[in-house]
């Protein structure tokens, strides 16, 4: 019985020498026992532990060179320092200009096309069959030249063109129907004279001169068509009428609303000149007199009667 009790008091010592190994942590490389962290304190912030900090490179290995985003990797053509230019529309563009800017085209006169060919010189004398054939010449181009404006400005809107501050504005057709009214023009004016040239040497009371002085005065007094040779001239020379926009709304303004009814006048009195003439002229001669112009004025929507 003693026996058994020696030994059962061995095995106790032997367990006993044997818990503290159980709770040992194994020695680091080195027969180092690393101190175990400090218990964290009420109100203390943790920190990592030094094992879990990042170590920082030596000298021996040079750093990772950083990576560039291709975004923002500036191109070899800009440089290190280039700054991104904003992006120009079209609209913002300014193209400096290649020099003086062109001269406006030579207006019809500088060439001495400024005609419709119906223009005359005066009566250069002559017999009493020289006289009569003049006054038929007169009394036909009067006629043909009332009849091509009536053509040249039918339909049209009687008006000027809105807005307009510059020829560029108008229309190519429009631009030539002013060129093509400043010829007839042209040719008109040397009416005044033709008809005062063949009153000369005729008797004042006779029905002719009568005739001829009454077309005389309806042509001195028609001056609304000097405008197309206004407005041709903006045309072909904008910059000698400033401001360019009034010049051309006045001057268009005036025409519409008074060539017609003065050549109108005219037209009448060039239908008398001519039953004046065919009372002096041989039979086979004699000119059917014009018929009237209408009352109303050719333009889109006028009344025709």
């Amino acid at each position: 019985m003693t026996r058994y009790r020696l030994i059962l008091a061995a095995a106790l010592v032997v367990s006993g020498a044997a818990l503290p190994l159980v709770a040992q942590v194994p020695a680091a490389p080195g027969g180092k026992v690393p101190a175990a962290p400090p218990a964290a304190s009420p109100g203390k912030t943790l920190r990592p532990s030094p094992s879990l900090m990042p170590v920082a490179p030596t000298s021996a290995a040079p750093a990772a060179p950083a990576v560039v985003s291709p975004i923002n990797q500036p191109s070899p053509a800009q440089g290190p320092t280039a700054v991104p230019r904003a992006a120009v529309t079209p609209q913002a563009s300014v193209t400096p200009p290649a020099g003086p800017p062109s001269a406006p085209a030579a207006p019809a006169e500088a060439t001495g096309s400024n005609t419709a060919g119906l223009g005359l010189q005066p009566f250069g004398g002559g017999d009493e069959a020289a006289r009569l054939e003049y006054g038929r010449i007169l009394a036909r181009n009067v006629d043909s030249v009332a009849v091509s404006l009536m053509t040249l400005y039918r339909q049209t809107s009687g008006q000027p063109m809105a807005g307009a501050t510059g020829p560029q504005m108008l229309s190519g057709r429009e631009r030539d129907r002013w060129t093509r009214c400043r010829d007839l023009y042209k040719d008109f004016a040397t009416f005044t004279t033709g008809a005062q040239s063949i009153r000369e040497g005729l008797p004042p009371t006779s029905q002719l001169s009568r005739a001829a002085a009454a077309l005389d005065t309806a042509l001195s007094e028609i001056e609304a068509l000097a405008e197309c040779d206004n407005v041709a001239s903006m045309i072909s020379a904008p910059g000698r009428w400033v401001p360019w926009a009034e010049h051309y709304s006045n001057a268009a303004r005036h025409f519409y609303a008074d060539w017609y009814p003065q050549m109108r006048a005219v037209h009448e009195k060039d239908r008398a000149f001519v039953g004046a003439l065919n009372a002096l002229l041989p039979a086979a001669q004699m000119m059917a007199v014009p018929p009237g112009l209408p009352n109303a004025p050719p333009y889109a929507g006028g009344v025709v009667r």
